[in-house]
């Protein structure tokens, strides 16, 4: 994984090589400059997926198709622990984590993968994508914690507004804080231990519609750009 700097947009790292990553992952894209969009197209972007509920989106300042795939299907939780939110989508949003993974293993090109911060919707289908494509579990949940490093300085004053109407007791506040700013290893653990106890994540995203092409075209990209990163291909 690599760091890619994007204009008007944060948390954006690559998955693969570094100049050809053969999937990216990122915060919200709606406000991406031309610079930021070239960076993408660079690094051969062709496809967004947007995790988010519709009335999530803004006015777009690129001109990348996307596709949407909400997980949700209502408003996101303001409030609660990042395990309940995660154990709720893994146990309830199955179909939709499996439709998202389904969308990068059947498109061709390099897609990149946002919801709102990049760390918790995004953090979850890139993991099933990851672990399904072969890559270890310690480099796929050490992706995973690097966000909140990136996220909380961007969206401290944000989480600190939507939580201000909220009446929470103190370990309630602080929990929700954590909800929407940090990406703690144990929180992608616990949900990926919830998918282990449902049998591990290749049969999660089959009993969720996915099938051994999409299996098999996730981990032939991820091959092919594993050969590149050693320098067999040039």
């Amino acid at each position: 994984m690599h760091v890619i700097s994007l204009e008007g947009s944060y948390n954006a790292r690559g998955i693969g090589h570094h100049r050809r990553p053969w999937l990216v992952r990122s915060a919200g894209l709606d406000a991406l400059t031309p610079g930021g969009e070239r960076a993408l197209r660079d690094a051969g972007v062709d496809l967004i997926i947007d995790l988010r509920e519709t009335s999530e989106h803004a006015e777009r300042g690129h001109e990348i198709p996307v596709r949407s795939v909400p997980l949700y299907g209502e408003t996101p939780p303001s409030a609660g622990t990042l395990e309940e939110v995660y154990a709720g989508l893994v146990r309830e949003r199955g179909a939709r984590l499996t439709a998202a993974v389904i969308a990068i293993a059947e498109h061709p090109g390099t897609v990149v993968v946002h919801c709102t911060a990049g760390k918790d919707r995004t953090g979850l289908v890139v993991a099933l994508a990851r672990l399904a494509a072969g890559d270890a579990r310690t480099e796929v949940v050490a992706d995973y914690a690097m966000s909140g490093s990136t996220v909380r300085p961007a969206r401290e004053a944000i989480a600190a507004a939507q939580l201000s109407g909220l009446v929470l007791s103190a370990s309630a506040r602080a929990a929700s804080e954590r909800l929407h700013l940090d990406s703690p290893a144990e929180a992608l653990e616990s949900a990926l231990d919830i998918v282990d106890e449902l049998g591990g994540v290749e049969h999660y995203l089959r009993s969720h519609g996915a099938t051994s092409d999409h299996l098999a075209a996730l981990a032939d990209r991820a091959d092919a750009h594993a050969v590149i990163a050693s320098g067999s291909v040039a």
